[in-house]
C-alpha cells in the first residue's frame, strides 16, 4: 500500500475507545475516515464521517466499500459485563453477524477494499502460568472457556469469507492501555481509593499494549502487503497483575497504599459490578512473533513506563 497516497478507510465500530483513536490519527495524516456505527445524540464530537449501520443488514452503507483502500472492523458489545446467557447471546451476536455483513457487502462490490482487518481475542490462547512461555502466533488457540469459544467463531466467520485479492488480518488484541477507555481508567480509579493491590493471586500473566502501539500497529498492519492471518496485538514483555497493580499504586495510590482483593473477593466484586471475574483473574501471557519479524519497532515495552506515560499524556 502506498504510504503517500491518501487514503479511504472504512471503521465499523470506529465510535469506540480504538475505533477513535485510530481515526484521529488517520485523519491527522489526511486520510478520509468513515465510520459505521448506530446513530448517536452529538456526531460532532467524533473524528469520522458517521454512516449509520445495525451491523446486521445490507443497506446503502455498503456504498462507501467501493473504491475504499481498507476495512476496519472492531464491532462488538463490550465483554465488560455479567455473563447470563442474554449477554453472552450479545457478545457472540454482536461479533459474528457484524462480520458475516461485511463479508456479504465486500462480495457484492465492484472495487472492494484491498485488505479487511478484523478485531479478535489474545483470550483464544489458554490460561498461561509460571514461567512457561508465551504464546505466539504458532500456539493454538484451542482454550476452553466462553471468552476463547467466541474467539474461534468469530475469526471462522471473518476467515470464511475469503476472496482472491483480499488480505485479511485477524487482530487479536489484549488489553489496549490508554486514557479515554477500556481497562486503565477502572484500574486507576481502584488504585487512587488504595484498592490497588494485588487481584486473586496476583500471579496471573496480564498482556497489554499502550493506545499509541495500538495505533501504530493497525496502521503497520494494514500498510505492509506481505502480512495476513492471525496477529498477536501484544507489548513483548508480560507482566504479572501484582507486578502491574504495584506499578499502577506507585502513580496513583495514597501514600502507594493499596489492599489485595483475594480471589473470592474479586468474584463477589464482579458480581456487584455486573462484570466477569475471569477479566482479571485468568492469566493472558501472549506476545507477538509477526510483528518483530516484519520490522514493527514497538513505542512502549515496559508497562511502568507506559502508566507514567499516560499519567501525563493528555486525552
Amino acid at each position: 500500500m502506498n504510504k503517500e497516497k491518501k487514503l479511504k478507510v472504512i471503521i465499523a465500530g470506529g465510535s469506540g475507545f480504538l475505533g477513535q483513536a485510530l481515526a484521529k490519527s488517520l485523519i491527522t495524516d489526511g486520510h478520509e475516515v468513515v465510520l459505521l456505527g448506530r446513530r448517536i445524540g452529538n456526531k460532532n464530537f467524533l473524528s469520522g464521517r458517521l454512516v449509520e449501520w445495525d451491523g446486521k443488514k445490507l443497506t446503502d452503507w455498503t456504498n462507501e466499500l467501493e473504491g475504499a483502500d481498507a476495512l476496519f472492523n472492531l464491532t462488538g458489545r463490550s465483554v465488560d459485563c455479567r455473563y447470563s446467557q442474554k449477554n453472552r447471546e450479545l457478545i457472540l451476536n454482536s461479533r459474528i453477524d457484524s462480520t458475516r455483513v461485511l463479508g456479504e457487502g465486500l462480495a457484492q462490490c465492484k472495487d472492494p477494499p484491498k485488505v479487511w482487518l478484523n478485531a479478535s481475542t489474545a483470550t483464544i490462547y489458554s490460561d498461561r502460568r509460571g514461567d512457561l512461555p508465551a504464546h505466539d502466533e504458532t500456539s493454538e488457540g484451542n482454550a476452553e472457556g466462553f471468552s476463547e469459544e467466541v474467539g474461534r467463531a468469530w475469526e471462522k466467520e471473518f476467515f470464511r469469507h475469503a476472496r482472491k485479492g483480499l488480505r485479511q488480518v485477524a487482530m487479536r488484541i489484549s488489553i489496549v492501555l490508554g486514557k479515554s477507555g477500556g481497562a486503565f481508567p477502572v484500574m486507576k480509579r481502584f488504585a487512587k481509593l488504595g484498592l490497588g493491590g494485588a487481584q486473586g493471586p496476583g500471579s496471573q500473566w496480564m498482556s497489554w499494549l499502550h493506545i499509541d502501539d495500538w495505533v501504530g500497529i493497525a496502521r503497520f498492519l494494514m500498510e505492509n502487503e506481505s502480512i495476513d492471518g492471525p496477529v498477536n496485538l501484544a507489548a513483548p514483555n508480560p507482566i504479572t497483575n501484582s507486578e502491574f497493580m504495584r506499578a499502577m499504586r506507585a502513580q496513583y495510590a495514597p501514600i502507594g497504599i493499596g489492599f489485595p482483593a483475594p480471589t473470592l473477593a474479586v468474584h463477589v466484586g464482579a458480581f456487584f459490578l455486573n462484570t466477569s471475574a475471569e477479566l482479571v483473574l485468568k492469566s493472558r501471557k501472549v506476545v507477538s512473533k509477526v510483528l518483530p519479524e516484519n520490522g514493527y519497532e514497538f513505542l512502549f515495552t515496559n508497562a511502568r513506563d507506559s502508566i507514567n506515560h499516560l499519567e501525563g499524556k493528555a486525552d
